[in-house]
């Protein structure tokens, strides 16, 4: 037990606390498993003490301050550059998940039909929006885990930046005529192609 407490006080000053607590965990399960087949006769590490890891690095979100001064010059933008900050500030979508977003993963819940139906086929009178975040624009197309595939409410500042948005690109449909490539992609050029992290920029 001795030899214990001193191991994890020595990883103290390299690891942060919950990193610890996950190395106790693992140790605490393993001699468990050990008792079950009467490899050992107790179990030491439940005796153990888990020290106070290292302090962690310094955050680098947005305080309070830093995202409505980025909001407020969001409003000011372009309807695209609007939306994409609105949404990724507000509610958690990754912007590799949004510049793969749909149109048809945009969705208002139609109180008549009792159903989620894309804004494109029910339109924007409604109380209730979300949105599908299934894709990415990573290799092979998928979210960065299978949990990250998910489906996010939408408070009401985020349904008037995409609003306006789909508002904008309808007029810039009609511009483009023949030019305009039907990709469904809520954020896209002038022409309706994907856009990459650098036009973003």
């Amino acid at each position: 037990m001795e030899d214990l407490d001193k191991w994890l006080a020595g990883k103290a000053g390299e690891l942060g606390t919950r990193s610890l607590k996950l190395i106790h965990g693992i140790l605490n399960r393993a001699v468990k498993s050990a008792m079950r087949r009467d490899k050992v006769k107790r179990n030491v590490v439940d005796l153990c003490d888990i020290p106070e890891g290292r302090a962690g690095r310094p955050s680098k979100a947005l305080t309070l301050a830093q995202a409505l001064a980025v909001l407020t010059q969001a409003e000011k933008s372009g309807e695209r550059m609007r939306a994409y900050i609105v949404l990724s500030l507000l509610i958690g979508a990754r912007t590799e998940e949004l510049r793969a977003l749909l149109w048809s993963h945009v969705v208002a819940y139609d109180e008549a039909r009792a159903a989620w139906l894309p804004v494109g086929e029910t339109g924007w009178e409604h109380e209730e929006f979300a949105i599908y975040v299934w894709r990415s624009v990573r290799q092979k197309g998928g979210t960065k885990t299978v949990k990250s595939r998910r489906s996010l409410k939408l408070p009401r500042r985020c349904v008037d930046a995409p609003r306006l948005l789909r508002e904008a690109q309808e007029i810039a449909q009609e511009k483009a005529g023949d030019r305009w490539k039907g990709t469904d992609l809520v954020f896209c050029t002038r022409t309706g192609t994907p856009v990459t992290a650098h036009n973003v920029r």
